[in-house]
């Protein structure tokens, strides 16, 4: 029976998580449809006064899920406050409780640093390099999103991340205004 209700519930939300993966085909478009469904779910669910559901994981689009797991993943933490706490509080107290993160920093001040990790050496970035280059001969524009999780550890996304690791403390998001 427990499999039967596991399968009965999945049957149930089959038509929702198909319309919640809906590509949008138009990428210069001004309205992006394949985020109103998505984003009514995320209403309806951030009303519900006794839901147990904290956020929603989803697969990106750019790249093809399957070969990253959880790189590949954005996940969505709806505001857990009412209007009136939102005059007293900058952030949701809820969310606040939950994470730990670093103060925010200028992506151009990080990256005149020229911070180099310690675990990263010369030699992983040669080899990261010359992997790119034997890409050449394919054409590499249309997977590049793929391709640059392949490399991630050769960007200064994955430096400027090992960077702020390396020299800041993670604390709690203040909540008053």
């Amino acid at each position: 029976p427990k499999n039967f209700k596991l399968a009965l519930s999945l049957v149930a939300l089959w038509p929702l998580i198909l319309s919640c993966n809906y590509l949008n085909k138009q990428q210069d478009a001004i309205f992006i449809q394949e985020y109103v469904i998505p984003n009514l779910l995320m209403q309806w669910i951030s009303r519900q006064a006794e839901h147990k559901i904290i956020g929603i994981a989803y697969h990106t689009t750019k790249i093809d899920s399957g070969y990253y797991g959880y790189k590949g993943l954005n996940v969505v933490f709806p505001p857990q406050i009412n209007h009136s706490d939102v005059k007293r509080h900058d952030y949701c107290p809820h969310l606040a409780k939950q994470f730990v993160c670093t103060p925010p920093l200028s992506w151009q001040v990080l990256k005149s640093i020229e911070y180099i990790p310690e675990r990263q050496s010369i030699s992983s970035t040669e080899k990261l390099s010359k992997y790119l280059r034997r890409g050449k001969k394919w054409d590499i524009l249309d997977q590049l999103d793929e391709e640059i999780v392949s490399v991630y550890q050769l960007t200064d996304f994955y430096k400027l991340e090992v960077c702020i690791q390396d020299v800041q403390n993670p604390g709690r998001i203040k909540t008053k205004k």
